[in-house]
């Protein structure tokens, strides 16, 4: 894990509702062990691997407002000095696939997405989670457009970097 720590979820439309990791932050950091872990299985096949460690995951659209947003997928808040890693990797990148490994824990789904540039042998691993309350807009208009997308971000929420899913079903229970 990194040294550096990102903000608790600030108060907005949503601060009074329990967070989707209550109760289940253990769980959380087993599937970040397990992102860890898939990472070094890439290394050992002479992968180089990006591993995020997400501070906080948002659906998108929110499911109390289903049409704020165009965007649809996952707002994936992670350090500074991850993001300006991958952002320096998408410079040259060309993602063009992925491998979706997922669990389910009561009404939360965590997901580990793997996204690929196959030609350069690189990986971004990326651990997620959602409540499954929280998704029926994102899945409606996922399928819709066939696709989803990552948007991983700093705490400055204006420059992202985003990473499409082409099939977004693997990340859905």
């Amino acid at each position: 894990m990194t040294d550096e720590q990102t903000p608790p979820r600030g108060r907005g439309p949503n601060a009074d509702e329990p967070h989707a990791l209550t109760g289940l932050l253990s769980f959380w950091e087993t599937v970040v062990e397990d992102a860890e872990a898939t990472a070094a299985e890439y290394e050992d096949e002479g992968w180089e691997t990006l591993v995020l460690h997400p501070g906080d995951v948002t659906v998108l659209p929110p499911a109390n407002l289903p049409e704020a947003t165009e965007r649809v997928g996952f707002d994936v808040l992670v350090p500074g000095s991850e993001f300006e890693s991958l952002s320096s990797w998408v410079k040259s990148a060309e993602f063009d696939r992925y491998d979706v490994y997922r669990a389910r824990e009561d009404d939360t789904v965590f997901a580990v997405s793997v996204v690929q540039d196959a030609a350069a042998s690189k990986a971004v691993v990326v651990p997620l989670y959602y409540g499954l309350d929280k998704v029926d807009a994102m899945v409606t208009r996922a399928r819709e457009q066939g696709e989803l997308r990552l948007y991983v971000r700093p705490v400055e929420a204006d420059r992202r970097v985003e990473l499409v899913q082409s099939d977004p079903e693997p990340l859905f229970p």
